[in-house]
């Protein structure tokens, strides 16, 4: 298992102890008192942030055809950006609704915030990256003096 694999390790039991204690604040309420808004939006998030670490982790670990780490990294990375991207404003079902889905952003975008320098060092060049540079600049019609095409 190489650096990669055991960093999404460490992350996904990061976010899996967040979750625990998050869970753990409700499983104390009998003590404590009353449940908040905010106590479910940090499970939700917490979940949240977990579920992309543990697809990284999946992809790793998969028995059938896993792949290393950076494959994994990416490949998740791309999830969570088209997910951010795609992701649709909740305009039903009050406060609640409106609170778990920001969870769920919130949870992708501390995903993306946490691999962004690991993303940046692993990307493939693009072919913008490839392609060669060419410095000189193609002549126009005005540059050779001439008017659609012709000398005058």
């Amino acid at each position: 298992m190489g650096r990669l694999e055991d960093l999404a390790i460490h992350n996904a039991n990061a976010a899996r102890w967040e979750l625990n204690e998050a869970l753990t604040r409700i499983a104390s309420l009998d003590e404590e008192g009353t449940l908040h808004d905010k106590d479910l939006g940090r499970i939700a998030y917490a979940y949240q942030r977990l579920s992309w670490w543990q697809q990284v982790t999946d992809l790793t670990h998969d028995s059938e055809e896993p792949v290393d780490g950076g494959t994994a990294l990416l490949t998740v990375r791309q999830r969570a950006q088209q997910f951010l991207i795609d992701a649709r404003p909740a305009t039903n079902g009050g406060l609640f609704v409106l609170a778990m889905a920001e969870s769920r952003r919130g949870g992708a975008r501390a995903f993306l915030d946490a691999t962004e320098k690991l993303a940046e060092a692993l990307a493939l060049p693009t072919d913008h990256d490839t392609r060669p540079h060419h410095t000189a600049m193609p002549t126009t019609a005005t540059d050779s003096g001439s008017v659609d095409g012709h000398r005058s």
